[in-house]
């Protein structure tokens, strides 16, 4: 049961996040010049709509539902042509406005209900995604209200809900034992769910009244605690942004603190390497028995992501293994526990290597 329970929980995890877990059957359309554009059931959005409706008490001072178009994580977004964003059905196309900080409302137009409209981007799939972005008025950019993201999980799991079969919703409903996602369990716990930073993330905190807990983190997103009643809608979440790049670390990334960055840490850039000697970094990791998978690169493998050449390559304790630019994830089999040290050799930019090796 524990198995199907993590099962689920990822299904309900990706859809909510707007990533798919069935194959993709859309017909091959051309929009503006872009073969197979980005499309969402105009149907699903309405739900989101219906929900935020619904929900609404938990962020009664945010006027609109309104979504934001972001790019992969630590990406801009594309350039060249404006982003156009509109609702087609059998009628004439109903363009959406979208701010420079990439957020839109959505109409409810009952004729594009009707007609099983879809919302039509013109990116091709994939490269940009639209998210639920409620935000209390008057605070930080910084700073998030928990009620806003308990709203946010609301619209994004009607809309999951929307899009995934009846017969899926029933077994989901079955196996959490609750018809509200956001409010399920996982081993009699209360599921966190992940949401999106604009900014590379170093920590975040959540802040009610007296009450101060350090939240998990990756390199972009925070896990909150929409579910645990003990948490009042009031609760600030604080994200502690990592230091901005320089313009000389933009242009040269290999100025950027690099990272170990695998299951070790939960594939969040907790591990740093230090500068041993021009092009030489090293860095000493705990590990536990067991397999071990990451690459090397910097904050949220973003400019430099250095892996494996071929798929499934495993690193030998003690041998320098070649690096290939946005390589496959390096496979590491850990026998006997310990403190392992990783050595990145890269003097020659064009040919880095690396070497772990167990400690005495």
């Amino acid at each position: 049961m524990r198995k199907i329970q993590q099962y689920v929980f990822a299904i309900v995890v990706a859809l909510a996040a707007g990533g798919a877990t069935a194959q993709d059957t859309t017909p091959s359309v051309e929009v503006q010049d872009v073969k197979n554009p980005d499309m969402k059931s105009y149907r699903a959005v309405v739900a989101g709509l219906d929900a935020f409706e619904q929900h609404h008490a938990l962020a009664p001072s945010v006027p609109e539902l309104r979504f934001r178009l972001v790019a992969h994580e630590g990406q801009e977004q594309l350039a060249g042509d404006p982003l156009y964003l509109r609702i087609l059905g059998n009628g004439d196309p109903i363009p959406l406005p979208i701010a420079q900080d990439g957020t839109f409302a959505v109409p409810r137009v009952q004729a594009a209900i009707d007609d099983d409209a879809d919302l039509i981007l013109n990116r091709k799939k994939g490269v940009l995604k639209g998210y639920p972005d409620i935000r209390t008025p008057g605070l930080p950019e910084n700073v998030r209200r928990l009620g806003d993201l308990r709203l946010e999980c609301q619209v994004m799991i009607a809309i999951a809900k929307k899009e995934m079969g009846l017969m899926m919703k029933l077994f989901v409903n079955t196996v959490t034992m609750t018809s509200n996602w956001c409010d399920m369990s996982f081993d009699k716990k209360k599921v966190r769910f992940s949401f999106r930073s604009q900014h590379p993330l170093e920590s975040a905190d959540i802040v009610d009244g007296e009450r101060r807990e350090r939240l998990e983190t990756s390199d972009f997103s925070f896990r909150s605690p929409v579910g645990e009643s003990d948490w009042s809608n009031e609760a600030r979440i604080e994200l502690h942004y990592a230091p901005e790049l320089t313009l000389e670390e933009k242009a040269n990334p290999w100025l950027q603190t690099l990272f170990v960055v695998g299951s070790m840490s939960d594939w969040a850039s907790r591990n740093p390497l230090r500068k041993v000697e021009d092009g030489v970094y090293a860095a000493e990791l705990e590990l536990g028995k067991g397999a071990h998978s990451f690459k090397v690169g910097t904050r949220g493998l973003t400019a430099i992501s250095l892996g494996a050449p071929a798929p499934e390559q495993q690193v030998a304790d003690g041998v320098a293994v070649p690096l290939a630019k946005q390589g496959k994830r390096l496979r590491l089999k850990v026998e006997a526990p310990g403190r392992y040290a990783f050595t990145l050799d890269a003097r020659d930019k064009e040919a880095p290597t690396l070497r772990v090796a167990r400690l005495p």
